[in-house]
């Protein structure tokens, strides 16, 4: 009861303040509750940034574009490979690759499409969650680590280690800007420099 009543005392206390404005409470974790049961409905949104991918002794850097639409995602890696650049549609029943010549791939795993046509091993569906600053549902988490205002800082997944070094405000959410991820064959350096709503 006395726990019940810490919760029901913070959420009142909280609730007209956006989540990145609030002041940190005593425990980081229940923050952390609110931050993640808001941003695991947070499924419309569209970002823009730029990525480093390193996989063994090869690198890219490339521009990209990517928007979520209630499970429907468009991920537009600009400039890397030797297309010049790839458009990836998908949902959780079919991904479709489009290469810069207009040559469409389809697959019912966006992973397995990705390391076939490309060679990279890109964790697509995890990302959808990692870029949000949260664990990827699927997946057991083996270490969540939580700054004061209940924003993760790192996260270990089977064998994928996340690092999310920085937030910004994004209406009633602060969501990551800077994230680094890796494992024993790639290493992917995210930079977002613009969050959007989409309708």
């Amino acid at each position: 009861m006395r726990l019940v009543a810490v919760i029901a005392l913070s959420l009142i206390a909280t609730a007209c303040a956006p989540l990145w404005q609030q002041r940190p409470a005593s425990e980081p974790d229940l923050l952390w509750q609110l931050r993640h049961k808001a941003l695991v409905k947070f499924d419309q949104w569209q970002l823009q940034g730029r990525t480093a991918i390193t996989q063994g002794k090869e690198g890219w850097n490339a521009g990209l574009r990517w928007q979520e639409n209630h499970g429907a995602y468009q991920i537009k890696i600009e400039g890397p490979f030797s297309q010049g650049g790839v458009t990836l549609d998908g949902d959780d029943r079919q991904a479709v690759l489009t290469m810069t010549n207009g040559q469409k791939i389809s697959a019912t795993d966006p992973e397995v499409l990705i390391k076939e046509a490309l060679g990279i091993q890109l964790p697509v569906s995890a990302l959808r969650d990692w870029v949000r600053g949260i664990p990827y549902s699927s997946i057991k988490v083996d270490r969540l680590e939580l700054d004061a205002q209940g924003q993760v800082t790192h996260l270990v997944q089977q064998d994928w280690d996340i690092s999310l070094l920085k937030y910004v405000p994004f209406g009633n959410y602060s969501l990551p800007t800077k994230i680094f991820i890796k494992n024993q064959d790639l290493s992917l350096r995210l930079a977002v420099t613009r969050w959007n709503h989409i309708e």
